[in-house]
């Protein structure tokens, strides 16, 4: 059953994002082969209009997967450092999805011969348009660095950035040294080629003297004047013709040595660039560990006043160990106190029961009294009342006896009325000392009561104001570090700035590890705002308990002072764990604050990398323009070499003497002359050509 045709939209990622993608799935082959396949139907038409990439007509299987498209139109028509995603749309039930993987270079002859004419500097940037855009630049062999296509197993596999930064600066500086010493030999070929243009020139003097001699020479022959006339003309003509060649070869020699002169200067000109450049970056790098002694400044200040916190913290535990001793002695006089308030109770006590069993004792005597008199009363009127005469006797007697007896029960009543009053004086007194010695012992109790009412009043003053001092803290400490959040902030900003610059200007190589750093030190910006925030509610929530600790406070104050007491020292425990759990979270932010710091300084650092890595393509460019320049005078020595031959040839034909036979003049050193002299200059010229051929390859 044929699909209808699907609408095409392409959407771009790189080979880390492809990784990550939940829908994808890779083919890969041994050699890691690259092509785009489509899932999950077998068979999907698309649209001619649609794609250049994409043609329904060609396709072959790998497996249970569809591939449209051949080799050379899938494998080789994009660059080859394109990783480019794409997604088919169609009417299908599920979508279906298609991408080219990275090639490797191990496919086919044929492949690597279309890959010996793709650019060698892979760019892992996703933007295709840029990728198509970009003509292939030639590099020469000289570059040792060529980045192969990487699998996600050799990105796991590499080692660390440090290193590699580390190891291309010391690849610049050796680059770096290898110009100026090319600069050197450049100067001195320079030098050499001022030299032989001096001695063309003293060649050429030497040729118009050699040509004068001979003209001399033949005048003084003894041959017919019309046979020398016309022998001196052609010579004089060959003898013009070859210096007119001479002079020639003399004007383009000094037209590349001018050329050369021109690419020197410009050379020196893109040197003093690089080297302003480099005077900038020494001055950003300045400004930014400038920046960092601020920002590592703002931290030892932090530090100090985390420091003097603590301090302050040893000195109000100090205090309160002080106060809990005194207050324990304040309780140790109040348990006296109290004791001793117990004792006069008990005191007071067993005198009421004294006088109470007295004035009982009293009132019994009283009640006897009573009764005696009655009985007195009661005799003397049974003897005024009656009786007779007989008993008149009797009766005296009796009321002698009775009087005596009640005499002496009186008398002994009277004294122990005597007695009790006595005892209920001296009881009346003591009780009255006792009382006198309870009422200043409760005085001096109340006394000490107030003394304690005043020191944990005061020690409630010193605590509310040190509460306030740390609440100030809290705020100073707030305010600091809203400042060094808007520092990083300002930092994160620089290096988004940075990460645009390096964007536009680099491969993108490190741009996903910078953007997770930033994603990091953002989220951890906002962690410490949540945690501020969470500090805040916690310093309220404290607030509001002390409040509720000082109303409970006033509300105990009507109770006991010991429970008094005891709540102040609980409440100044609880503020002091408070306020260690405080200082332990500011600790905390202070090292996360350094943390961050040394992130962002990595950040710097790794942008400085980035940038020593685009001076490095720079200086690459330079040295290939330098190694095509070397060649082309190397071409030039060598053409000059071969005319030179050329001329030592004829020259030494001059020197010869004439033959009238053959019409030329012979010499009886020709041979040897030339053959000596061409040997020779091959020889030097084909060492020079050899030399600076093997220089760029080093």
């Amino acid at each position: 059953m044929q699909t209808p045709k699907a609408s095409f939209r392409s959407l771009h990622y790189s080979v880390s994002q492809s990784l990550n993608l939940p829908i994808f799935r890779f083919v890969r082959l041994k050699s890691d082969l690259a092509c785009l396949y489509l899932r999950p139907r077998t068979s999907i038409d698309v649209g001619d209009n649609n794609s250049n990439l994409i043609s329904s007509d060609i396709r072959f299987a790998v497996g249970s997967i569809t591939i449209f498209g051949s080799f050379n139109q899938f494998l080789w028509c994009a660059p080859e450092e394109l990783a480019s995603i794409y997604f088919l749309r169609g009417n299908t039930e599920e979508l279906p999805s298609a991408c080219f993987l990275r090639r490797s270079q191990k496919i086919s002859p044929r492949v690597v011969r279309q890959l010996k004419t793709s650019p060698r500097y892979s760019d892992h940037t996703a933007s295709s348009s840029n990728q198509a855009s970009r003509a292939p630049k030639e590099k020469s062999p000289k570059v040792a660095d060529h980045r192969s296509p990487r699998s996600p197993a050799s990105e796991k596999r590499r080692p660390s950035r440090v290193s590699e930064l580390e190891s291309q600066v010391s690849q610049l500086e050796n680059d770096l040294k290898i110009v100026k010493d090319r600069l050197c030999s450049t100067e001195e070929l320079k030098k050499q080629a001022q030299k032989d243009a001096e001695e063309s020139n003293q060649q050429l003097l030497a040729l118009s003297l050699k040509l004068e001699e001979s003209q001399k020479q033949l005048l003084e022959q003894s041959a017919p004047k019309e046979v020398l006339c016309e022998i001196t003309e052609e010579r004089d003509e060959k003898l013009q013709s070859e210096l007119e060649a001479i002079r020639k070869q003399h004007t383009s020699d000094s037209a590349a040595l001018a050329s050369a002169l021109d690419e020197i200067k410009q050379l020196k000109a893109q040197l003093e660039i690089v080297a302003e450049s480099e005077a900038t970056h020494s001055k950003n790098s300045e400004a930014e560990q400038d920046e960092l002694l601020k920002l590592k400044e703002n931290l030892s200040n932090t530090l100090l006043l985390v420091e003097d916190m603590k301090n302050q913290l040893r000195d109000s535990k100090e205090s309160e160990t002080q106060a809990q001793a005194l207050v324990g002695d304040t309780l140790v006089q109040l348990e006296a106190a109290k004791k001793m308030v117990e004792m006069l109770r008990s005191d007071g006590l067993k005198a009421t029961e004294a006088y109470n069993s007295v004035a009982s004792e009293l009132d019994q005597s009283r009640a006897r009294v009573n009764f005696l008199e009655e009985l007195v009363s009661k005799l003397k009127a049974d003897i005024d009342s009656g009786g007779s005469k007989d008993s008149q006797s009797e009766g005296d007697d009796l009321k002698q006896t009775t009087q005596e007896s009640l005499e002496m029960e009186v008398n002994s009543v009277k004294l122990e009325v005597e007695r009790l009053r006595s005892a209920l004086e001296a009881a009346e007194v003591r009780y009255n000392e006792e009382q006198a010695q309870s009422a200043e012992q409760i005085r001096n109790a109340l006394q000490m009561v107030e003394k304690i009412k005043s020191a944990s009043g005061q020690r409630e003053a010193e605590l509310e104001s040190e509460l306030r001092k740390s609440k100030y803290e809290i705020e100073e400490l707030k305010a600091n570090l809203m400042d060094k959040e808007t520092e990083l902030q300002g930092i994160c900003e620089e290096n988004e700035g940075l990460t645009v610059k390096l964007e536009n200007t680099l491969s993108g190589h490190g741009e996903h590890e910078l953007e997770k750093m930033l994603q990091k030190s953002n989220a951890e910006i906002e962690n410490l705002k949540v945690l501020l925030m969470d500090k805040e509610t916690e310093w309220q929530h404290i607030s509001e308990e002390n409040e509720k600790l000082k109303l409970e406070i006033k509300e105990m104050m009507k109770g006991k002072v010991s429970d008094e007491i005891v709540s102040d020292i609980e409440s100044a425990r609880s503020a002091e764990r408070e306020a260690l759990m405080k200082i332990g979270y500011m600790t905390e932010e202070v090292d996360k604050s350094n943390r961050k710091a040394a992130r962002v300084a990595e950040q710097l650092e790794a942008a400085q990398a980035a940038n020593a890595e685009m001076e490095a393509e720079l200086r690459r460019l330079k040295v290939q323009s330098d190694q095509w320049r070397k060649a082309a005078e190397a071409a030039a020595a060598m053409l000059s070499a071969g005319n030179n031959g050329h001329l030592m040839e004829r020259t030494g034909s001059m020197d010869s003497n004439y033959s009238p036979r053959t019409g030329k003049i012979s010499s009886p050193y020709a041979d040897d002359l030339d053959e000596d002299l061409m040997k020779k200059k091959n020889a030097n010229m084909l060492r020079r050509f050899g030399v600076l051929w093997k220089k760029p390859q080093k």
